[in-house]
């Protein structure tokens, strides 16, 4: 399996041609020092082995209570989540207003913005403009909703890059190109590689050398990847991750031991408890080496979202330093033998990058809204195809089997594994909504008008999924008794 996943990773390593910043933890690799590849290769116990040869500290006491968070000091554990700020909350007050006006009050308090716009009502009039999408393709709407985006253009310090994005799609759709860079040109994105690469993305439906960018900028976010078209390219970073156990920071270190002792007694559970309990922004601030020693340990006990976190926000920042074994950390093969055993009717593959998306392979994930599972099933939905109990939605094999078949019928219902996932997302009936006022044959400009940035993101991300798991997983028809 794992040779699977190397030869595949020369996909990956395309990272870039352009040279990003070389990080200041990189450095020397030290005398007999173990390096990620060794240490995914070959097996717990050696790895454990060396990082308890080379730790002085001890672990946390309380490792086997019923919350073993309490013993971990509050400097490693994440800080509280920064309040909304007064725009947005006085944005999502319009957004709540407009949704409960008719097709018609909305139209007419448009226009009289349009009519007696100022700068001071910037964000009143591009909750307008996104509300008014609930009333296309209607033409007073479409009119009014672009009329109030091109006046939200004209505020030069109001964050006006959504309302860019939206009028370019627009004039997509219409056919008018020229509108659409002109939009663009005039105004420039911020510095954040997301917009940058949105920004290209939608360039490249009206000029394809435009979407080289995000390919090259950022190799594995939702559109570099997808971008990246199916050239094989072969420039492996000589980029070194090798382990460590100094962080500079005792109580880190002391996490670190901690996690090799829960390794060792095999209590994978609370690693991922407790995984899930870090300050990842302090965390990545640490030397890479012990980074990737922490790293090392969440992958062996199926701490995927933590992993995930941490090394996404890196490569993005440091797309020359993706190597193959840095790959296999980002898409593990976990579940495999169960996804091709129980995805009957249904790509497994597809299954696979859903998963990765919905789970990252936590098989007890549950959600907010009542989501369980690995493909995150509701019970009601579930019910429907074969699921008597919720308790067992936490079975991987019932779970992947009823989200298969889930998924599998939302293909058949919508034609489109794109409309699909988006309706496995955010709801069919929303999706069907969406067909109505955003009615394009071009399936990707579709994706992109999508109103719900999770939404949008998420088909994209499971795209991206897609696309790098058919580059590792081999085919079931062809499928060894040692592929899981």
């Amino acid at each position: 399996m794992r040779k699977i996943a190397l030869a595949a990773v020369i996909f990956l390593s395309a990272c870039s041609s352009q040279k990003a910043r070389q990080p200041s933890s990189v450095v020397e690799v030290p005398p007999n020092a173990m390096d990620l590849e060794q240490a995914l290769t070959q097996g717990t116990e050696p790895t454990l082995e060396y990082l308890k040869s080379h730790i002085a500290v001890k672990s946390y006491d309380g490792l086997y209570s019923k919350d073993p968070a309490v013993n971990v000091p509050k400097n490693l554990r994440p800080e509280k989540s920064a309040p909304i700020t007064k725009e947005k909350k006085e944005q999502q007050a319009f957004l709540r207003k407009f949704r409960g006006w008719s097709p018609a009050k909305r139209a007419h308090h448009g226009e009289e913005l349009v009519s007696g716009f100022n700068c001071e009502k910037a964000l009143e009039s591009q909750a307008l403009g996104y509300s008014l999408e609930l009333d296309f393709p209607e033409t007073r709407a479409r009119d009014v909703s672009q009329s109030l985006h091109e006046k939200v253009l004209t505020c030069p310090e109001f964050p006006k890059q959504e309302s860019v994005f939206r009028l370019a799609v627009f004039a997509i759709q219409k056919g008018e190109c020229p509108r659409a860079l002109e939009v663009l040109n005039a105004n420039p994105v911020p510095e954040e590689k997301g917009m940058r690469d949105r920004a290209s993305y939608i360039r490249g439906f009206c000029s394809q050398t435009a979407q080289e960018q995000p390919a090259k900028r950022n190799p594995l976010g939702g559109y570099g990847i997808l971008l990246s078209g199916d050239q094989m390219k072969t420039n492996i970073t000589d980029t070194h991750w090798f382990l460590g156990t100094s962080s500079g920071d005792e109580e880190w270190d002391r996490l670190l031991a901690s996690f090799v002792e829960l390794t060792e007694k095999g209590k994978s559970e609370t690693v991922q408890y407790l995984s899930g309990k870090m300050n990842f922004e302090k965390f990545r601030t640490l030397p890479l080496p012990f980074q990737t020693s922490m790293l090392v340990l969440m992958n062996l006990n199926g701490a995927d979202l933590a992993v995930f976190q941490t090394l996404h926000k890196y490569l993005a920042e440091h797309p020359d330093t993706l190597t193959p074994s840095v790959s296999t950390l980002l898409f593990p093969i976990r579940y495999w033998k169960e996804i091709v055993e129980n995805s009957k009717n249904a790509d497994p593959i597809l299954v696979k990058a859903l998963i990765r998306q919905e789970s990252a392979f936590n098989r007890v994930a549950r959600s907010r809204a009542r989501a369980a599972g690995l493909m995150q099933l509701i019970y009601p939905t579930a019910k429907h195809f074969g699921v008597k109990q919720p308790k067992q939605l936490l079975s991987p094999e019932m779970n992947i089997h009823a989200g298969s078949e889930f998924l599998a019928r939302l293909i058949e219902d919508f034609g489109s594994v794109e409309l699909a996932l988006a309706a496995y997302n955010a709801g069919p009936a929303m999706v069907r909504q969406w067909q109505k006022r955003y009615p394009t044959e071009n399936i990707d400009l579709f994706v992109e008008m999508i109103p719900y940035t999770e939404t949008r993101e998420y088909v994209r991300l499971v795209k991206r999924n897609y696309k790098i798991y058919q580059s590792i997983l081999v085919k079931p028809q062809v499928l060894g008794a040692n592929t899981h």
